[in-house]
């Protein structure tokens, strides 16, 4: 999952109706959410389908079945418009979903550059563009079950602020329009970087994070929103740090009437302390580290993290899985996915 939205950090219908989830008001869950993944972040790639075939879908999916993944949220979606065959690849994959009964969530698409160019018309036609395409080759595909909206933010003040809400509002009207019945989701983060290590970027406490996403929540209309648990995404980060946020966005939810989903990431940067990251790397943002030591969150760290995210929200997906977890990556991440698979079994 890119990050690109953490550099300009500074600047309907419930949910739980729609996909048949029952909502708690926000309080700590009473529908028995199970410290367990329901699926993963996946950018889509046209190559692979045309590569791997069906066939190497079936592998993806089996894999993910046996561990509990009955959801498949995709991201660059737009890339399988540009041809028919792309388009027909797309509607293959949607089709083994709904044999399966596989879930599909994708995504609106975005500009390469809304982030550091930040052009609301332009934005808003390119939306338009790609959701009219979707909803015309997939909108009434049974698979296809809720939107993403892939431009993710911590909090944006000022002028980026105000393009912010303005094309949040403007994506959710755009997919509510194209499919009335469909929910719209949003996976933002949050940062923990009060000493400013990774960049100039204004630092929003817990309270103050979750009062900025009520309003921009209710303002959008959003139906689902999937917190980011990760703050940096870095090893060091513990449970206490990331439970004032859960609580903030928790209220937030509450507040504007959104499902709250929680996206546990499966993979993180290893250090052990800020100071041995600064020691290491200097006061630079992650992103700029070369051959960055990223790593699938072990076994009994996902554990915590997954216990803790069942204790707010009413279902877990996952970013990290597909770049680090899946079987066919290789052995460290076969050795994963069997741990994971046990700890599935054993809680399911």
């Amino acid at each position: 999952m890119t990050r690109k939205s953490f550099l300009l950090a500074a600047g309907g219908l419930a949910a739980s109706t729609l996909l048949g989830v029952e909502t708690t008001g926000g309080d700590a869950p009473k529908h028995g959410t199970k410290p367990l993944l329901s699926g993963a972040l996946r950018q889509y790639h046209p190559r692979f389908s045309e590569t791997q075939g069906i066939d190497g879908w079936k592998r993806e999916l089996d894999d993910e079945k046996a561990i509990g993944f009955d959801w498949l949220w995709l991201s660059n979606v737009p890339s399988a418009l540009k041809t028919n065959e792309d388009t027909a690849r797309l509607r293959e994959l949607l089709d083994l979903c709904a044999e399966r009964g596989v879930s599909a969530i994708l995504d609106t698409g975005s500009s390469a550059r809304w982030y550091i160019e930040p052009d609301y018309d332009f934005e808003r036609a390119l939306l338009k563009q790609n959701v009219e395409a979707i909803r015309e080759r997939y909108g009434e595909h049974p698979a296809f079950k809720a939107w993403y909206v892939p431009h993710e933010i911590y909090v944006a003040y000022d002028l980026f602020g105000m393009f912010m809400e303005n094309l949040y509002a403007a994506a959710v009207e755009l997919c509510k329009q194209a499919t009335p019945n469909k929910p719209v989701s949003l996976s933002p983060f949050f940062i923990l970087d009060q000493q400013k290590i990774f960049g100039d970027f204004r630092y929003a406490p817990p309270e103050e994070y979750g009062q900025y996403w009520a309003r921009l929540i209710k303002r959008a209309g959003f139906d689902i929103i999937m917190l980011q648990d990760s703050g940096e995404h870095f090893s060091y980060v513990t449970n206490e740090q990331r439970r004032p946020f859960f609580t903030a966005m928790q209220s937030a939810c509450k507040e504007a009437g959104a499902a709250f989903w929680g996206n546990v990431e499966t993979a993180e940067f290893e250090c052990p302390s800020i100071e041995e990251y600064v020691r290491r790397y200097g006061k630079v943002h992650h992103s700029t580290v070369k051959d960055a030591p990223w790593r699938p969150v072990p076994i009994e760290r996902l554990k915590s993290k997954l216990a803790l995210a069942a204790e707010y929200t009413e279902r877990l997906v996952t970013w990290g899985y597909v770049e680090f977890c899946r079987p066919s990556l290789g052995p460290g991440a076969v050795e994963w996915y069997e741990r994971y698979k046990e700890h599935f079994e054993a809680a399911g």
